[in-house]
């Protein structure tokens, strides 16, 4: 490789589709979960009023998807990620072609818990093959389209199956969900050719490992919707709570002792990975709550319909349209990743307890705070999925996709169970207790989410100065029009 090709990174030859195909897949995810939430009273119209039928509807997708990002991505670095990629994308599609004809809730949930499970390889496995194609500040401006994409789908995901469940019916959300699949399905020979040169990992998959976290991951998002339901110290919640924490510490005795285990204990014990998870979890306690629960706060406070909060919230939504390419180009501009993520920890929180501070004053106090908690998310949307992976082995891209990915829907879980049952527990005068509690859960936990920022930050210090690289990525050199990224 030239120093010219190492200095403005490379890509594998054959690669010019493989960006689109996987910022495809990606804007679907998300889709999934906003398609399925604001078509509810439809499907409820349609196949008859059941709250259990359409609870699972929405949070059964989430479970499979919780359970099966790890996993996947442990199994893509050993049959290869494409193939992980294709399977995956198969399943999502089943999942969605079966909700697309589904006559009651029985069917339709199964076909939902199906599709989250295929999810989870898009996600996880789709962010490895970003990773080992593209390197230099092609890498970098890959992993910020990858971050716009979900901003893309996260700011207009809900209004664009608002109008499809308007227009055509809630039916055409997985349709159109499904025709995306297609598409992708069919350009996966070209990542299969990008796929050629990647490493795998000479093992067989951890089956037992595998079944104890999934019944850790479904026990422990049982057990907060016991407490949620139940309150936080009821019976059936530390049951199940405790049953859960007993499963994850069977789950890390299995993988400390297991030859070919599904989460590495090594890439942990990696002070720059483990900082960067923490960075995701410090936006769970920001702004995927306020994602949450502003529409509540905006409809229980001020009044405000469905349709004008939905519009508010873009306030917070938008700037993830942009923020992630600013980061890229801060970072391809020679801006340290670590100052990024400093200021994008630093605008979450400023921004969110600006929020609450502004609450109880009306919602021109809390629009500018609103934008500036998008734009620090939005600065590691773009990032710190791309800075993450380049801490471990190739080999070992897709189980620390799938332990990222894991580590940011089990701490949004957390978040929003929590911070709904406190703001439920506030009474009084509906607009009153609404802007009280918001405004007090919100500075406490956006407070927890600055402990852990501190935290992360002095992980990701102390491992940039006490620990070596991992392997070297080196590729090839490519034709740099052989590539979807400039």
């Amino acid at each position: 490789m030239t120093s010219d090709s190492k200095q403005q990174g490379a890509a594998i030859p054959g690669t010019r589709l493989v960006m689109p195909i996987i910022l495809l897949t990606i804007f679907t995810v998300p889709l999934s979960v906003s398609g399925t939430a604001v078509s509810l009273g439809d499907i409820s119209d349609d196949l008859g009023a059941s709250s259990t039928g359409e609870q699972w509807a929405l949070n059964g997708y989430n479970l499979t998807f919780a359970c099966s990002t790890l996993v996947w991505g442990s199994i893509a670095d050993i049959i290869g990620r494409w193939r992980a990629l294709m399977i995956g994308l198969l399943t999502f599609g089943v999942g969605s072609a079966i909700s697309l004809v589904a006559t009651d809730y029985l069917t339709l949930d199964l076909a939902r818990l199906v599709a989250g499970a295929g999810a989870g390889a898009v996600f996880s496995v789709g962010t490895a093959v970003v990773s080992s194609n593209f390197e230099g500040e092609r890498r970098t401006r890959a992993f910020a389209l990858l971050g716009s994409v979900a901003g893309l789908s996260l700011a207009f995901g809900p209004s664009l199956c608002g109008l499809f469940t308007q227009v055509v019916g809630w039916r055409f959300v997985y349709g159109f969900q499904l025709g995306c699949l297609v598409i992708a399905c069919l350009g996966m020979p070209l990542i299969r050719r990008a796929a050629d040169h990647e490493k795998r990992r000479a093992a067989r998959i951890d089956v037992a490992g595998a079944v104890l976290f999934c019944v850790a991951i479904s026990l422990t998002l049982g057990g907060l919707a016991l407490g949620s339901a139940t309150g936080w110290v009821s019976l059936p919640f530390l049951l199940c709570t405790t049953a859960g924490i007993a499963c994850y510490g069977l789950f890390a005795w299995r993988e400390s002792t297991a030859p070919s285990p599904l989460l590495s204990l090594r890439t942990l014990r990696n002070r720059r990975f483990s900082g960067m998870t923490l960075v995701v979890a410090v936006a769970s306690f920001t702004f995927t709550n306020a994602v949450a629960y502003m529409p509540v706060f905006f409809q229980g406070a001020y009044g405000a319909s469905p349709g004008s909060s939905g519009a508010f919230l873009m306030f917070l939504t938008m700037p993830v349209l942009v923020a992630p390419l600013i980061a890229g180009r801060l970072a391809a501009g020679g801006t340290a990743a670590d100052k990024i993520l400093v200021w994008s920890i630093a605008l979450l929180v400023v921004g969110l307890v600006a929020t609450g501070v502004g609450a109880e004053q009306g919602l021109a106090w809390i629009a500018l705070p609103m934008v500036i908690v998008g734009a620090g998310f939005g600065l590691q949307a773009g990032l710190i999925d791309g800075e993450a992976l380049a801490q471990v082995p190739e080999k070992e891209a897709g189980m620390a996709a799938g332990w990222i990915n894991t580590v940011r829907l089990g701490s949004e879980a957390i978040a929003v169970s929590l911070f709904g049952s406190l703001f439920a527990s506030f009474v009084g005068s509906a607009a009153h207790a609404s802007r009280q509690g918001f405004a007090v859960i919100t500075i406490g936990s956006t407070l927890f989410a600055a402990v852990i920022g501190v935290l992360a930050i002095v992980l990701l210090r102390r491992g940039r100065h006490g620990e070596t690289p991992p392997e070297s990525r080196t590729r090839p050199a490519a034709d740099p029009a052989d590539t979807g990224v400039r």
